[in-house]
Protein backbone atom coordinates (compact mmCIF):
# COMPACT_ATOMS: atom_id res chain seq x y z
CA UNK A 1 0.00 0.00 0.00
CA UNK A 2 2.83 2.38 0.81
CA UNK A 3 4.59 1.76 -2.51
CA UNK A 4 1.40 2.30 -4.45
CA UNK A 5 0.68 5.50 -2.56
CA UNK A 6 4.17 6.72 -3.26
CA UNK A 7 3.74 5.94 -6.95
CA UNK A 8 0.43 7.73 -6.97
CA UNK A 9 2.00 10.72 -5.28
CA UNK A 10 4.81 10.80 -7.82
CA UNK A 11 2.36 10.43 -10.65
CA UNK A 12 0.28 13.24 -9.33
CA UNK A 13 3.38 15.37 -9.00
CA UNK A 14 4.38 14.68 -12.62
CA UNK A 15 0.91 15.54 -13.88
CA UNK A 16 0.94 18.77 -11.93
CA UNK A 17 4.37 19.65 -13.29
CA UNK A 18 3.36 18.96 -16.88
CA UNK A 19 0.20 20.97 -16.36
CA UNK A 20 2.27 23.88 -15.11
CA UNK A 21 4.59 23.62 -18.11
CA UNK A 22 1.79 23.85 -20.64
CA UNK A 23 -0.22 26.43 -18.72
CA UNK A 24 -0.40 29.64 -20.76
CA UNK A 25 1.57 32.59 -19.42
CA UNK A 26 -0.71 35.44 -18.52
CA UNK A 27 0.50 39.01 -18.67
CA UNK A 28 1.02 40.82 -15.42
CA UNK A 29 -2.23 42.72 -14.73
CA UNK A 30 -0.43 45.26 -12.55
CA UNK A 31 1.13 48.05 -14.64
CA UNK A 32 4.58 49.34 -13.85
CA UNK A 33 4.42 52.24 -11.45
CA UNK A 34 6.07 55.58 -12.30
CA UNK A 35 8.53 55.08 -9.46
CA UNK A 36 9.59 51.74 -10.92
CA UNK A 37 10.06 53.34 -14.34
CA UNK A 38 12.16 56.05 -12.74
CA UNK A 39 14.29 53.44 -10.94
CA UNK A 40 14.89 51.59 -14.19
CA UNK A 41 15.81 54.81 -15.95
CA UNK A 42 18.27 55.68 -13.18
CA UNK A 43 19.87 52.26 -13.55
CA UNK A 44 20.27 52.88 -17.28
CA UNK A 45 21.89 56.23 -16.50
CA UNK A 46 24.30 54.50 -14.11
CA UNK A 47 25.28 51.71 -16.53
CA UNK A 48 24.91 53.40 -19.94
CA UNK A 49 25.02 57.16 -19.27
CA UNK A 50 25.89 58.49 -22.72
CA UNK A 51 23.66 56.09 -24.65
CA UNK A 52 20.70 56.77 -22.36
CA UNK A 53 21.14 60.54 -22.63
CA UNK A 54 21.40 60.34 -26.42
CA UNK A 55 18.18 58.37 -26.76
CA UNK A 56 16.39 60.60 -24.25
CA UNK A 57 17.52 63.77 -26.00
CA UNK A 58 16.50 62.44 -29.41
CA UNK A 59 13.01 61.46 -28.20
CA UNK A 60 12.44 64.69 -26.28
CA UNK A 61 13.71 66.88 -29.14
CA UNK A 62 11.53 65.05 -31.66
CA UNK A 63 8.47 65.34 -29.42
CA UNK A 64 9.05 69.04 -28.84
CA UNK A 65 9.46 69.70 -32.56
CA UNK A 66 6.32 67.71 -33.41
CA UNK A 67 4.32 69.51 -30.74
CA UNK A 68 5.54 72.92 -31.88
CA UNK A 69 4.82 72.30 -35.56
CA UNK A 70 1.38 70.89 -34.75
CA UNK A 71 0.44 73.87 -32.61
CA UNK A 72 1.80 76.27 -35.21
CA UNK A 73 -0.19 74.66 -38.02
CA UNK A 74 -3.28 74.59 -35.78
CA UNK A 75 -3.04 78.33 -35.16
CA UNK A 76 -2.63 78.95 -38.88
CA UNK A 77 -5.65 76.80 -39.66
CA UNK A 78 -7.86 78.52 -37.08
CA UNK A 79 -7.16 82.01 -38.45
CA UNK A 80 -9.99 83.42 -40.60
CA UNK A 81 -9.29 83.23 -44.29
CA UNK A 82 -11.12 84.00 -47.49
CA UNK A 83 -10.28 80.59 -48.85
CA UNK A 84 -12.88 77.97 -48.05
CA UNK A 85 -10.44 75.10 -48.15
CA UNK A 86 -7.78 75.15 -45.47
CA UNK A 87 -4.93 72.73 -44.97
CA UNK A 88 -5.42 70.50 -41.91
CA UNK A 89 -3.09 70.59 -38.94
CA UNK A 90 0.02 68.61 -39.75
CA UNK A 91 3.46 67.88 -38.40
CA UNK A 92 6.62 68.95 -40.16
CA UNK A 93 8.43 65.61 -40.18
CA UNK A 94 11.58 67.08 -41.72
CA UNK A 95 11.94 69.30 -38.66
CA UNK A 96 11.11 66.40 -36.34
CA UNK A 97 13.87 64.20 -37.74
CA UNK A 98 16.30 67.12 -37.87
CA UNK A 99 15.77 67.96 -34.20
CA UNK A 100 15.95 64.27 -33.25
CA UNK A 101 19.26 63.75 -35.05
CA UNK A 102 20.78 66.92 -33.63
CA UNK A 103 19.50 66.25 -30.12
CA UNK A 104 20.56 62.62 -30.03
CA UNK A 105 23.92 62.71 -31.80
CA UNK A 106 25.28 66.22 -31.24
CA UNK A 107 23.63 68.02 -28.34
CA UNK A 108 23.45 65.06 -25.96
CA UNK A 109 27.08 64.10 -26.58
CA UNK A 110 28.41 67.62 -26.09
CA UNK A 111 26.31 68.25 -22.98
CA UNK A 112 27.30 64.91 -21.46
CA UNK A 113 31.04 65.57 -21.64
CA UNK A 114 30.71 69.27 -20.88
CA UNK A 115 28.71 68.76 -17.70
CA UNK A 116 31.05 65.94 -16.63
CA UNK A 117 34.00 68.28 -17.04
CA UNK A 118 32.18 71.19 -15.36
CA UNK A 119 31.25 69.06 -12.35
CA UNK A 120 34.85 67.90 -11.92
CA UNK A 121 36.90 70.95 -12.93
CA UNK A 122 34.45 73.82 -12.83
CA UNK A 123 33.76 76.36 -10.08
CA UNK A 124 32.65 75.07 -6.71
CA UNK A 125 29.75 77.52 -6.63
CA UNK A 126 26.58 76.50 -8.49
CA UNK A 127 25.96 80.13 -9.43
CA UNK A 128 29.38 80.46 -11.01
CA UNK A 129 28.89 77.17 -12.88
CA UNK A 130 25.59 78.42 -14.29
CA UNK A 131 27.20 81.68 -15.41
CA UNK A 132 30.05 79.85 -17.12
CA UNK A 133 27.62 77.52 -18.83
CA UNK A 134 25.22 80.22 -20.01
CA UNK A 135 27.74 82.90 -20.99
CA UNK A 136 30.58 80.81 -22.41
CA UNK A 137 29.14 77.55 -23.76
CA UNK A 138 25.49 78.09 -24.63
CA UNK A 139 25.93 80.84 -27.28
CA UNK A 140 28.24 78.77 -29.52
CA UNK A 141 26.04 75.72 -28.92
CA UNK A 142 23.02 77.66 -30.20
CA UNK A 143 24.95 78.74 -33.29
CA UNK A 144 26.01 75.13 -33.85
CA UNK A 145 22.41 73.97 -33.38
CA UNK A 146 21.00 76.30 -36.05
CA UNK A 147 23.78 75.40 -38.47
CA UNK A 148 23.23 71.68 -37.93
CA UNK A 149 19.44 71.99 -38.24
CA UNK A 150 19.74 73.87 -41.54
CA UNK A 151 22.19 71.30 -42.91
CA UNK A 152 20.00 68.41 -41.76
CA UNK A 153 16.83 69.95 -43.21
CA UNK A 154 18.53 70.57 -46.56
CA UNK A 155 19.93 67.03 -46.71
CA UNK A 156 16.67 65.38 -45.70
CA UNK A 157 14.66 67.39 -48.25
CA UNK A 158 17.24 66.68 -50.97
CA UNK A 159 17.22 62.98 -50.13
CA UNK A 160 13.42 62.84 -50.25
CA UNK A 161 13.40 64.67 -53.58
CA UNK A 162 16.01 62.36 -55.09
CA UNK A 163 14.20 59.35 -53.68
CA UNK A 164 11.00 60.36 -55.45
CA UNK A 165 12.57 61.47 -58.71
CA UNK A 166 14.80 58.41 -59.06
CA UNK A 167 11.93 55.97 -58.43
CA UNK A 168 14.10 54.12 -55.94
CA UNK A 169 11.47 51.59 -54.86
CA UNK A 170 10.44 50.67 -58.38
CA UNK A 171 14.02 50.19 -59.55
CA UNK A 172 14.90 48.20 -56.45
CA UNK A 173 11.96 45.83 -56.98
CA UNK A 174 12.76 45.35 -60.66
CA UNK A 175 16.44 44.65 -59.90
CA UNK A 176 15.74 42.35 -56.94
CA UNK A 177 14.33 39.49 -59.02
CA UNK A 178 17.40 38.78 -61.19
CA UNK A 179 19.72 39.49 -58.25
CA UNK A 180 17.98 36.91 -56.05
CA UNK A 181 18.27 34.24 -58.74
CA UNK A 182 21.95 35.00 -59.27
CA UNK A 183 22.59 35.02 -55.53
CA UNK A 184 21.23 31.49 -55.30
CA UNK A 185 23.93 30.41 -57.74
CA UNK A 186 26.71 31.80 -55.57
CA UNK A 187 25.86 32.26 -51.89
CA UNK A 188 24.55 28.77 -50.95
CA UNK A 189 27.90 27.25 -51.93
CA UNK A 190 29.90 29.99 -50.22
CA UNK A 191 27.90 29.64 -47.00
CA UNK A 192 27.97 25.82 -47.10
CA UNK A 193 31.74 25.54 -47.46
CA UNK A 194 32.26 28.27 -44.85
CA UNK A 195 30.14 26.38 -42.32
CA UNK A 196 31.78 23.07 -43.16
CA UNK A 197 35.46 23.94 -43.13
CA UNK A 198 35.86 27.02 -40.94
CA UNK A 199 35.35 27.88 -37.31
CA UNK A 200 32.47 30.03 -36.17
CA UNK A 201 34.71 33.01 -35.39
CA UNK A 202 35.86 33.04 -39.03
CA UNK A 203 32.36 32.94 -40.60
CA UNK A 204 31.96 36.68 -40.97
CA UNK A 205 35.47 37.26 -42.29
CA UNK A 206 35.18 34.48 -44.87
CA UNK A 207 31.78 35.63 -46.09
CA UNK A 208 33.02 39.21 -46.30
CA UNK A 209 35.84 38.01 -48.53
CA UNK A 210 33.30 36.18 -50.67
CA UNK A 211 31.24 39.36 -50.87
CA UNK A 212 34.14 41.04 -52.73
CA UNK A 213 33.40 38.89 -55.77
CA UNK A 214 29.65 39.33 -55.34
CA UNK A 215 29.90 43.11 -55.01
CA UNK A 216 32.17 43.32 -58.07
CA UNK A 217 29.63 41.26 -60.01
CA UNK A 218 26.76 43.57 -58.99
CA UNK A 219 28.76 46.73 -59.65
CA UNK A 220 29.58 45.44 -63.13
CA UNK A 221 25.85 45.20 -63.83
CA UNK A 222 25.15 41.59 -63.08
CA UNK A 223 21.85 40.64 -61.52
CA UNK A 224 20.37 44.05 -62.28
CA UNK A 225 22.79 45.85 -59.99
CA UNK A 226 24.97 48.83 -60.79
CA UNK A 227 24.22 52.12 -62.44
CA UNK A 228 24.94 50.78 -65.89
CA UNK A 229 22.15 48.25 -65.66
CA UNK A 230 19.64 50.58 -64.10
CA UNK A 231 20.10 53.53 -66.48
Amino acid sequence: MTDSNDRNDKGDGEDTTSANIYRPIRPNPNPISPSELLNRYNKLLDHYPLRTKMITSAVVSAFGSALGSFLSSSNTTNKPSNNKRQSPSRINWVDVFSYAIHGGLINATICHYWFEWLATNGPSSNTSSVLVDQLVVQPPLLVLMFVCLDVLRANIRASIGQFREANVVGKALSAAGPAVVDSWRFWPFAVYFTFKYLKKKHYTVALNLCSVAWTAYLAKGGGGGGDAASD
